[in-house]
This record gives C-alpha cells, sequence and structure tokens, in this order.
C-alpha cells in the first residue's frame, strides 16, 4: 500500500518527506517517535452518518479538540459517529491507526469524502501512506489536488475548536 502511494506521489511530482517507524496507532505514540515538523502533525477521524450512506476522512491538527456535534454543523450532516473497524477494512482495505487522507484513494465506490482543516491550507501536514509504520511530510495543498485529480472528494473546512 505504501508503494501505491509513494509511485503515485512520484507520478504527479509532489514532493515529500518519507519516514519509517515502528507501527503506530495513536497521537501518543507519534509523539514519541520525535519526527521532524511536529508542529504540523494531524489527527484523523473516519466518520459516517446516522444512516451509514455517507463517510467522511477528517484530518485536523493533533492537539485540536473538535466535536462531533460541531463537524456535523459544518457539513451539514445527520449525526455523525466513528465508522467501524469493518468499514475502515472493506472501504478503506486500512487498519485502525493508518487512517489518512490517503485512505480514500482506496475507495473505488468514492463513497468517502475527506475533509482537511482549513489551518492546513498553504502549510505542511503528515499523513500515513496507508501504513502505520511510515509518516509523510508533504504540502496540505498538494494532498488535496491529488485526491480531486484522482477523483475524490477534498477540500479545506473550518473546524471550530472545543474549548473547555
Amino acid at each position: 500500500m505504501r508503494e501505491t502511494i509513494i509511485k503515485l506521489l512520484d507520478e504527479h511530482n509532489i514532493k515529500y518527506e518519507l519516514f519509517e517507524h515502528r507501527p503506530i496507532k495513536t497521537v501518543a505514540e507519534s509523539q514519541e517517535l520525535e519526527l521532524p515538523h511536529m508542529e504540523w502533525s494531524t489527527k484523523n477521524f473516519f466518520l459516517r452518518d446516522k444512516k451509514k450512506k455517507n463517510y467522511f476522512i477528517i484530518t485536523t491538527h493533533e492537539n485540536k479538540k473538535v466535536d462531533l456535534k460541531d463537524i456535523r454543523t459544518v457539513l451539514g450532516t445527520t449525526a455523525l459517529s466513528f465508522a467501524s473497524d469493518e468499514d475502515l477494512t472493506n472501504m478503506l482495505g486500512l487498519i485502525s491507526g493508518a487512517v489518512s487522507p490517503f485512505g480514500a484513494l482506496n475507495d473505488e465506490s468514492r463513497k468517502v469524502k475527506v475533509y482537511i482543516d482549513r489551518l492546513f491550507e498553504g502549510n505542511l501536514m503528515d499523513a500515513h501512506p496507508n501504513d502505520n509504520s511510515a509518516t509523510m511530510f508533504l504540502q496540505a495543498d498538494d494532498v488535496i489536488k491529488l485526491l480531486q485529480e484522482t477523483g475524490r472528494t477534498a477540500e479545506y473546512i473550518e473546524l471550530p475548536e472545543v474549548t473547555e
């Protein structure tokens, strides 16, 4: 899977830095790796609406606190919840901990929509290349453009931060 993403990025002349590491599943584990550019680290949610008709990959900064109700409001959908591991495997061919916008490239039905927090616009972001034993850093604008050029829905959105 990683090789497919690398090949696609190379074919589209997209620059990236690739770092191999032990498999990680959580933000806390990623912070232990001491990778460069950690100020642009992400967390990703694979979500679905109440009727399981719409699926989304939501990407935001790893330290940003967001609420599913706020995401629902921004997207204008019915109630959202986390998609199951079964949906993750069946739709994206991924395991828990490997979700990133690149997962949408495995969605042959093109049902999954990708939304990246606008704070990454014009900046770097990290993403697993559909493999949680590697992390890439690349321009978020290139990720959006690549997904759109391959027929996927991908755009920036404003995600409000939850304040305590």
